[in-house]
């Protein structure tokens, strides 16, 4: 099993999709925000980024993942974090003057790839000691990128076995594999020892890599410079006395070897995501979006259960940029008139409402307990009664949630109507201590788990909550463009967790305005008729339940295209039950005035 299973919500099937990268870029952060205390931003790789994994304040992984690689792009991540923890950065980016100091004229990249193999060996030393939880990670990274069965092999056979920078390079890359042959190459047990790896912690700091990384080069240097050439052809057919016949040929090898030295760089192979997807992964990240899985009735009347319903927590500026789902506009413009009339009107609305901000004050006097009245006490005698107490009592805090068909056939004045007394009624939420106002929104939008973009996806979109939004977050219903289907009961389902239970101290109210009736099809999916009209009633009973008064009002439609009034009055009746009212959409205040008159109710708590 994966170490990745302990936090995927689901074990995805083949590449992942947006929103399953979006959670494993969270997860990942959070990875490196434990591992180094600081807060290093986790980015997918595009196609403008540089080849290194990270510059200490930065980390780019792959966006090609699959629960076969996850295990890996995470261990990668934790080792650039470790990285960021441990190495000195500066020291890599004034290495050449560094070796000009310390009278090193050349082979500047063979001291860098040297250094990088020290520090590696010193980070990873470190992460192994301080967090044991990582270490599965860490195998899978090192199994992916640096382990093979082409190498294993060719540490026994007869290739890189010369007397030269190119062989010694790939041997001490490969020192500590249990295939390693320590008599290929002259010194190299020289610069095991040097090394040192059981040891490595005696090294502190990425100074002390450097040092060992020099005192590896000086030795072949050294070493190089004192070989005649007819000692080195020797030396190089007594490295080849005990190799194996059974290894891979030179090419196979120098391309394992290749993947391994830019391993060693940090040039790690990164998939490249597209700038377009990288702005959507962070709008899915920005507004927390998750799936839903809930169950739902096909036409059929067959019961499926697991269908996806993604739930978008309020509306980011960066969800309206990528426009994720294709239900928003780039500008307000076509709205900003209702919102501005709304907020008139819910300020109208607020002054007749000041009244349950009121707190009721009872004085009880002439009292046998309670406090002393000191206005009684100067004339009290032994028979007065000379206490009192004062009760104080609150209106009853009211939740409202206020859920909107977003479908498209909600487009032109009955959107606008709807969206005017709704800026109306959230403008009031937000000046009322003891009223709150969550507005959610239901409608289908373009899958973003999938490439093609004719396959919708139920999609309940909690726009507002005066609890912890602001005016600001209220006027960003005007970027919402009216677009999509009515997955009617499915988004229900997902919404019923976001609706409170009523109880003594909150009266919790569900507050729906719709035009149409459930219809949604995606994938062999059909969901509309009877049966999904009698799976919405089940969800909304399933809402009353928990003691939720259910308000629901039909916005209607020319009734001249529709063959069978009665037929539909009492099916959308069926749904949200006898109170259901139907409305003209030119006469949507009739809604604000029932409201009105609900939040005057002044029902009293002590």
């Amino acid at each position: 099993m994966n170490n990745s299973n302990f936090w995927l919500t689901y074990e995805p099937e083949g590449k992942f999709n947006l929103l399953e990268l979006a959670n494993t870029q969270r997860a990942i952060t959070n990875f490196v925000k434990i591992l180094t205390e600081k807060e290093i931003k986790v980015d997918f790789h595009a196609h403008n980024d540089g080849d290194s994994m990270t510059n200490g304040e930065r980390i780019t992984i792959s966006s090609t993942i699959s629960m076969n690689t996850i295990d890996s792009v995470v261990g990668t991540a934790l080792h650039e974090a470790a990285h960021c923890k441990y190495t000195d950065f500066s020291i890599l980016k004034r290495l050449m003057n560094e070796m000009y100091s310390r009278g090193i004229q050349s082979g500047h990249s063979i001291i860098s790839t040297l250094l990088n193999f020290i520090e590696d060996r010193r980070i990873d030393s470190l992460i192994y000691q301080n967090a044991p939880g990582y270490q599965g990670y860490y195998r899978s990274m090192y199994e992916r990128y640096f382990y093979s069965k082409t190498i294993d092999k060719s540490l026994k056979g007869p290739e890189y076995r010369e007397e030269n920078w190119e062989s010694y390079l790939f041997r001490i890359i490969n020192i500590f594999n249990k295939n390693t042959d320590l008599d290929a190459l002259a010194v190299l047990p020289q610069i095991f020892n040097t090394i040192d790896l059981k040891n490595i912690d005696r090294l502190k700091n990425t100074a002390d890599s450097l040092d060992t990384a020099v005192e590896i080069y000086k030795i072949l240097a050294d070493h190089f410079k004192s070989m005649t050439p007819e000692e080195r052809k020797s030396q190089v057919q007594q490295n080849k006395q005990n190799a194996s016949d059974k290894a891979p040929s030179r090419e196979e090898t120098k391309k394992a070897f290749a993947k391994q030295e830019q391993f060693i760089k940090g040039v790690v192979h990164k998939a490249a995501s597209s700038q377009k997807e990288l702005n959507q992964i962070e709008a899915i990240n920005k507004s927390n979006i998750k799936e839903d899985r809930v169950s739902a009735v096909d036409k059929n009347g067959v019961k499926r259960s697991a269908r996806k319903v993604h739930v978008i927590d309020g509306i980011t500026n960066s969800l309206i940029n990528s426009n994720l789902y294709g239900v928003f506009n780039a500008s307000d413009f076509a709205y900003r008139d209702n919102i501005d009339e709304g907020l008139n009107l819910g300020k109208k609305l607020l002054r007749k409402l000041q009244i349950t901000n009121e707190q009721v004050t009872l004085a009880s006097k002439r009292l046998k307990s309670g406090k002393i009245d000191a206005r009684r006490v100067y004339a009290a005698n032994f028979e007065n009664d000379i206490f009192y107490k004062i009760d104080r009592a609150n209106y009853k805090p009211i939740s409202i949630h206020l859920s909107i068909d977003g479908s498209g056939s909600m487009q032109g004045e009955k959107w606008k109507q709807v969206l005017t007394n709704t800026i109306a009624l959230g403008y009031v939420s937000l000046h009322m201590k003891n009223i709150d106002l969550t507005i959610s929104i239901r409608t289908t939008g373009e899958d973003p788990s999938l490439s093609s973009k004719t396959t919708h996806i139920p999609l309940l979109i909690l726009a507002f909550d005066s609890k912890k939004h602001t005016l600001k977050d209220l006027k960003k219903l005007g970027y919402y463009k009216v677009y999509g289907l009515t997955p009617e009961g499915m988004c229900l389902n997902a919404l019923n967790k976001y609706i409170p239970n009523s109880s003594y101290y909150l009266d919790s109210y569900l507050i729906n305005m719709s035009d149409g009736f459930p219809t949604f099809e995606s994938s062999g999916f059909v969901y509309k008729g009877k049966s999904a009209i009698l799976d919405t009633t089940k969800a909304v009973n399933n809402i009353k339940k928990k003691g939720v008064n259910v308000l629901s009002y039909f916005i209607e439609t020319d009734t001249s295209t529709f063959v069978k009034v009665n037929e539909l009055m009492d099916d959308f009746r069926t749904m949200y039950g006898k109170s259901a009212t139907f409305i003209d959409p030119k006469n949507i205040y009739q809604i604000t005035k029932t409201l009105n008159n609900l939040f005057l109710k002044r029902d009293l708590i002590s």
